[in-house]
C-alpha cells in the first residue's frame, strides 16, 4: 500500500511541476520580459531552452508513471531530481524577472 500512496504523491508533484512549467512557458513570452540587452537575451533562450527540456521531461515521466503499476527506487529518484530542477527553473526565472523590475 505504501508504494500507491508513494505513487499518488510523485503523480501529484509532477502535475504541479507541470502547471508551473506551463505558467513559465507563458510568461517567459511576455512582452514584460522582452529583453533589451544581449546578457538579457541569452538568459531568455537559457530559460525557454530549459522549460523545453523540463515539459518535455515532465510529459514522459507522467505518461510513464501513469501507465505503470508500482514505484519503483529509480523512478522516485527521477521525480525528485525533476522536482529539484523545476525548483531550479522558478529560481532562475526569478531571477530574470527581477532585471526588469524598476527601482523604487
Amino acid at each position: 500500500m505504501e508504494n500507491v500512496q508513494n505513487k499518488s504523491m510523485c503523480l501529484g508533484k509532477l502535475e504541479r511541476c507541470y502547471k508551473t512549467i506551463q505558467q513559465f512557458k507563458i510568461r517567459v513570452d511576455s512582452y514584460l520580459y522582452e529583453p533589451k540587452t544581449v546578457a538579457l537575451f541569452e538568459t531568455k533562450t537559457y530559460l525557454k531552452n530549459k522549460i523545453l527540456k523540463l515539459s518535455d521531461a515532465n510529459e514522459k515521466l507522467l505518461n510513464y508513471m501513469r501507465s505503470s503499476k508500482e514505484l519503483v527506487p529509480e523512478q522516485y529518484k527521477l521525480v525528485n531530481h525533476h522536482i529539484r530542477e523545476t525548483f531550479e527553473l522558478e529560481f532562475d526565472f526569478l531571477e530574470y524577472t527581477m532585471r526588469f523590475r524598476q527601482p523604487v
